[in-house]
C-alpha cells in the first residue's frame, strides 16, 4: 500500500471580527486515513474582551455540521495562540470555525496535513 501526504488549507489567514464567525472550506475525507493540523489565533495589540473559540467541526454528509473538538485562546494584546487536532479515518467531512471573541478582531488560521491511500 502506498500512502499520499499532503497538506490542507482549512482556513486561510483572515480577520474574524469582534462577535463575527469565520467558517472556513469544507475538506472531504471519505478516501482519507485521517487528517491532523494546527490552528492559530492571533490577537491585536488590544487582545479581546472574551476570547475567539476555535472548533474543528465534523459532517457525515458535507451539510450537517457537529463540533468535534474546542478550544478557546486567551486575551492577552499581541499573543498567538497554537492548537493542535487531529482526526482518524472514520471522519468523512471537516472545516474549522472561529468565533466568539468580543471587543477586538483577531487574525485566524487553521492548516492541515491529509494522510491517504495513494
Amino acid at each position: 500500500m502506498s500512502i499520499e501526504k499532503s497538506s490542507v488549507t482549512l482556513q486561510a489567514a483572515a480577520t474574524n471580527a469582534a462577535a463575527a464567525t469565520t467558517t472556513g472550506s469544507a475538506v472531504d475525507l471519505t478516501g482519507a486515513l485521517g487528517l491532523s493540523g494546527t490552528a492559530r489565533i492571533t490577537n491585536g495589540a488590544t487582545g479581546p474582551t472574551v476570547g475567539c473559540t476555535f472548533s474543528i467541526e465534523v459532517s457525515g454528509d458535507g451539510t450537517t455540521w457537529r463540533p468535534w473538538c474546542s478550544l478557546t485562546a486567551g486575551t492577552t494584546a499581541s499573543t498567538s495562540y497554537d492548537f493542535q487536532w487531529s482526526l482518524p479515518a472514520e471522519i468523512l467531512y471537516a472545516r474549522a470555525v472561529f468565533a466568539g471573541n468580543t471587543g477586538q478582531d483577531v487574525t485566524v488560521e487553521c492548516l492541515g496535513h491529509k494522510l491517504a491511500d495513494a
